[in-house]
């Protein structure tokens, strides 16, 4: 089926940089409903004919090994857990892939129309390059002393207060045999920049930290509930237990109580805003230390919080907010400021901004396996410059 005459107009203007903003809302609207005639697959089978052309100071070399790198990153073994079944589009296929390195760099059409100027390469120093994060950890036991987790391989690491510690296949798990009369005993894991870690936690509840992380725990869930620390971000899924809720701690911040359900935490101490994004089950959020003005989120669901005020948002972009966990950077809707965030703590960088840097919205989805370099030299298509220095210092300029 070929796509509709409108559909192909709206994309050779894309294509050819001569689209307006009401035109790429458009094309993005029609391609979101997914009709007859003007749906993804419609759009991918247009592009996968016409992106062989030279796009407009674009180097389509360059970014088929990119888009290679993203093809081979999807084709690795899938999550036992199966991602909400929303569609995403830029940069998640082969042909998106390329058709992205437009998409991405809408902000910067506007800009540019009536004074364009060459697009500068990141200058790629392999020195210099950053390899992407990895798995890596460190915990810390009860008695203080720390383990670095990074390359440890399978087995018992530990044993405390009858509750075995053990390394499998990179996965941190908890083991509860018979328990010791004394205090509760707690662990610490947490993840530095460039670093990601799950822990199978002793009921049987799985945790995945992102980077920049970390989660205060019971050795044992030996009481009358099951509660726990939290900051950075992480995606839970809670083993049910009606008769030991399990309770989610974000200091300062909010109070999350569930029984089984599977979610998602943004919460980083140096972020204006935190999130809560629930994909299953449900989950009851209050303010830190208080029992009213308490929330209840549903499935597909998201809560805002800012400061001491709550927003609950429907129909949240939930493959979004676990994007990280299967692998990419979901940057849809996304600022600069936001995206650099992101890098910063996946690539281990400082992020210094230089001059009068625009305020762009990006579009897409990238493999957080790819090169930095790799990262960066798609977005110097969006009117925003990059200079990579010693020390993991990247300087962002227009």
């Amino acid at each position: 089926m070929k796509p509709n005459a409108r559909l192909t107009y709206l994309l050779e203007r894309l294509v050819s940089h001569n689209a307006t903003a009401e035109e790429l809302d458009e094309l993005s609207a029609l391609v979101d409903r997914d009709v007859a005639d003007a749906s993804i697959d419609d759009t991918e089978s247009w592009l996968e004919v016409h992106v062989n052309q030279q796009l407009p100071a674009y180097n389509p070399q360059q970014w088929r090994q990119v888009a290679d790198q993203i093809l081979r990153s999807d084709k690795l073994p899938a999550d036992p857990v199966a991602p909400p079944a929303t569609r995403v589009h830029y940069l998640h296929k082969w042909w998106w892939a390329v058709a992205a390195v437009v998409l991405i760099a809408a902000g910067a059409m506007y800009l540019n129309r009536n004074n364009p100027r060459p697009v500068r390469q990141m200058v790629r120093n392999a020195s210099l390059d950053v390899a992407p994060g990895q798995t890596g950890a460190m915990l810390t036991l009860a008695d203080g002393s720390q383990l670095v987790l990074d390359s440890t391989g399978n087995g018992v690491i530990t044993r405390q207060n009858g509750t075995s510690v053990a390394m499998q296949n990179g996965d941190l798990q908890y083991t509860p045999g018979q328990a010791l009369a004394g205090p509760v005993q707690y662990n610490t894991i947490s993840t530095a920049k460039g670093r990601q870690f799950t822990i199978t936690l002793s009921d049987g509840t799985k945790v995945w930290l992102n980077a920049s992380s970390s989660l205060r725990f019971p050795v044992a869930f030996n009481g009358s509930d099951r509660t726990v620390e939290f900051t950075g971000e992480g995606y839970f899924e809670v083993a049910a237990n009606a008769r030991q809720p399990f309770r989610v701690h974000v200091p300062d911040q909010i109070s999350l109580e569930v029984l089984g359900t599977a979610f998602n935490i943004n919460a980083y101490t140096n972020d204006r805003n935190s999130y809560t994004t629930l994909v299953n089950g449900g989950v009851k959020i209050s303010p830190a230390g208080k029992t009213s003005g308490a929330v209840v989120l549903k499935p597909g669901e998201q809560l805002l919080v800012t400061g001491s005020h709550f927003d609950v948002m429907s129909n949240a972009n939930v493959e979004q907010a676990i994007a990280w966990k299967n692998g990419f950077f979901n940057f849809d809707s996304v600022s600069l400021k936001d995206m650099m965030r992101q890098l910063e703590r996946w690539y281990d960088l400082e992020v210094v901004y230089e001059g009068n840097v625009p305020d762009i919205m990006f579009f897409g989805e990238m493999s957080r396996n790819l090169k930095l370099s790799d990262v960066l030299n798609g977005l110097e298509r969006s009117n925003v410059h990059f200079r990579l220095e010693e020390g993991r210092k990247l300087i962002v300029m227009p």
